[in-house]
């Protein structure tokens, strides 16, 4: 198993939120603790995605996204990524694609500018009318598990396989595992879910539905990642409505060593995004009082004598 290039602090964006280089420069004039950058999800070819509106944010529930993985073309992110200096925060490149094929091809081309490649095995939108096997991906075991066995033989960096929440995720996981996977990601969106809007008496979202995020989503991943640290012990990267320290901190104790935001990043100036990031881990240390981080990662588990059990 390849370790997790060291992220510190261990805080990054969620993939799809502020994730071109441009913006991480950015970032980190700003002052933000991020320790680490994911990129967009890079396809093997350019993607327009569904048009305005993409993104349904109410003042309170959930938040939908039906952006459909628009990324530019991988020769585009190619010669942006070769020009990307980033001071101390590591770079964790997101890929996907439509089969095992075209995941290694994008990792391939990937890899060298990476410290990390997070598969991204299930998004929950699409384009309307688009036919692909992608949001399948991360619902089948044996699929999921040829796609990491094939990125595995592309790169020599650590491999973090971002699961579903609409899925078996642990058996998905122990498949990814077995294939090669160094770490787990808890997760992506959930749904899709549906908004509609009572004057038009339409779907609100371009792509009909989206994929749901924000606080709405924390118990699901929380708890997806409390079952993954109980089952694997491994690395997990999470995901999912973390807004403050208090949500951090959660999942910290559920399993979490790498905290990724991004629906609370919305709506924000860079300045303001920045000030979240620093208010967050400045809450995490307080609350750790000089305890190294890695003392509570996990330790809401209950100890196997303790009267019950890790699952």
């Amino acid at each position: 198993m390849i370790p997790l290039p060291e992220i510190e602090p261990p805080l990054i964006n969620a993939s799809g939120i502020l994730s071109y280089p441009e913006v991480f420069a950015a970032f980190e004039s700003a002052g933000a603790c991020l320790g680490g950058y994911v990129t967009k999800s890079v396809g093997p070819r350019e993607k327009p995605g569904n048009e305005n509106p993409v993104v349904v944010y109410p003042p309170e529930g959930a938040v939908l996204n039906s952006l459909a993985l628009p990324t530019q073309s991988a020769e585009d992110w190619e010669r942006d990524l070769e020009e990307i200096k980033l001071k101390n925060a590591k770079l964790i490149v997101s890929v996907y694609g439509g089969d095992s094929r075209e995941f290694a091809g994008v990792t391939r081309r990937m890899s060298r500018f990476g410290d990390a490649i997070e598969v991204n095995l299930g998004c929950p939108n699409k384009e309307p009318g688009e036919q692909t096997i992608m949001e399948s991906i991360g619902q089948n075991p044996a699929l999921s598990a040829e796609v990491i066995e094939r990125v595995r033989d592309e790169t020599d960096k650590p491999v973090i396989a971002k699961l579903s929440p609409n899925s078996d995720y642990l058996a998905v996981a122990e498949s990814c595992m077995n294939a090669g996977a160094d770490a787990l990601g808890c997760g992506n969106t959930l749904g899709p879910g549906l908004a509609v809007d009572i004057q038009s008496r339409a779907a609100i979202l371009a792509g009909t539905t989206g994929g749901i995020s924000g606080p709405a989503l924390k118990p699901i991943n929380l708890r997806m990642t409390y079952e993954a640290y109980a089952r694997f012990r491994c690395p997990i990267v999470a995901y999912g409505g973390i807004e403050t320290w208090e949500d951090a901190v959660e999942y910290i104790l559920a399993g979490a060593s790498v905290l990724g935001i991004g629906t609370a990043f919305m709506r924000k100036s860079t300045h303001e995004a920045a000030a979240l990031t620093r208010d967050i881990w400045e809450g995490v240390q307080e609350y750790l009082g000089g305890e190294p981080m890695s003392a509570l990662i996990g330790a809401a588990h209950r100890p196997a004598d303790g009267g019950g059990s890790d699952a």
